[in-house]
């Protein structure tokens, strides 16, 4: 009897391990046969899931983007405003191994964004998707939490570049970054918001 293989399932698993040949190697190091090997598999299967390299690489940048949306709390959960953007904020920061992997990979294909409109727009589509929660969640601050004054899509600019500026220092690697500092300045951030 043939094995039956679950596709979904197996073009995720190769999606993760482009993700990680991505994150240790960079984008120039990550071809077919790369992954291949590290997966542990034949050139040929890869090719059977993904038809060309800018599929391949598209399915890891999609990979790495849906997990930090999953591991972003819901919109809904939470008390909303400032404690939930936070929340969403929080689970974004590289503050592990893991995490500083999967900025990496982004910032990888941030500077092939530039060269790729398949690419620039899944990364459009996904700050997009994200900007729109947030901006939500400010304007329900506004109400009743935000200084008087703020821009909410200042707000959400600075704290977007205090999140991306925390990822590129730790991508990087300098070391200076522990979770501790990166959550102190995001709370800190926020709570330069609060009335």
């Amino acid at each position: 009897m043939p094995k039956i293989v679950d596709h979904e399932e197996q073009r995720s698993l190769l999606s993760a391990t482009v993700a990680q040949v991505v994150a240790e190697s960079g984008l120039e190091h990550t071809t077919l046969r790369t992954v291949a090997a590290r997966h542990g598999c034949t050139k040929g299967m890869v090719q059977h899931y993904f038809a060309d390299k800018q599929e391949l690489l598209l399915a890891a940048l999609n990979y790495i983007e849906n997990r930090c949306d999953a591991r972003l709390p819901a919109e809904d959960d939470g008390p909303g405003g400032l404690t939930s953007l936070q929340a969403r904020l929080m689970a974004q920061l590289p503050v592990t191994d893991e995490l500083v992997d999967e900025w990496r990979v982004r910032l990888a294909f941030v500077t092939l964004a530039g060269q790729s409109d398949a690419v620039a727009e899944v990364l459009a589509e996904r700050q997009a998707g994200r900007q729109a929660v947030a901006m939500r969640m400010l304007r329900q601050a506004q109400k009743k939490e935000l200084k008087k004054g703020v821009s909410p899509l200042n707000a959400w600019r600075t704290l977007h570049c205090l999140v991306s500026g925390l990822g590129v220092a730790a991508a990087a690697g300098d070391g200076q970054w522990s979770a501790a500092v990166q959550k102190g300045l995001l709370k800190a951030a926020i709570n330069d918001l609060r009335r």
